[in-house]
């Protein structure tokens, strides 16, 4: 009777592992399917987001026009935010007493915005793309003094990811994705 119990509790323990088995297979094809249909970057969520800046060399020591594209998530989809601030041969004025602090950009003049694009699975592979261009255009310059040139950069909203490359090339993939970005 023992021998038979036993032999009963065995094989419903190697039947519920089995069971456990298939389901585990069954959910990573799901997961595999829907990475395959839905991409998305993890480390962009709701607490934090991607701000990529490119800033030309038109007037020289002073920079030039800034296209600022800051990528965002609500938790379940990524969206975009882009604006274009004007530079100036002047230099830029500082802040007035007691104004609350403002990102460097912000203290130019705005030309454009274009607030909440929803990004599809091209735009989110555009940004992978010019984060990892940018990390080769900085790993691939030599580093020296300069006063003037276009500058590069990318920032997490938690500074745990900062690239910055100054003076800088054309950076391809961020041109591609502001251009998707604002002929929508």
């Amino acid at each position: 009777m023992k021998k038979i119990l036993l032999i009963l509790i065995i094989g419903i323990l190697f039947a519920n592992c089995a069971d456990k088995k298939d389901k585990l297979e069954a959910t990573e094809i799901i997961k595999s399917d829907k990475a395959k249909s839905e991409k998305e970057i993890e480390y962009i969520d709701r607490w934090n987001q991607i701000e990529l800046a490119q800033t030309d060399d038109e007037f020289g020591e002073w920079g030039g026009n800034s296209d600022i594209i800051v990528i965002f998530s609500d938790g379940e989809k990524l969206y975009a935010n882009y604006s274009r601030y004007l530079g100036s041969y002047k230099p830029p004025k500082p802040p007035k007493e007691n104004e609350i602090p403002k990102k460097w950009y912000e203290y130019k003049e705005l030309e454009s915005r274009i607030d909440s694009v929803e990004l599809n699975s091209e735009q989110i592979e555009l940004i992978e793309n010019a984060i990892l261009e940018l990390t080769e255009l900085k790993i691939n310059s030599k580093s020296y003094p300069a006063h003037s040139g276009i500058v590069n950069t990318v920032i997490s909203r938690d500074s745990s990811l900062i690239i910055e490359d100054y003076p800088s090339k054309e950076w391809k993939s961020f041109q591609n994705l502001k251009k998707s970005i604002t002929e929508k």
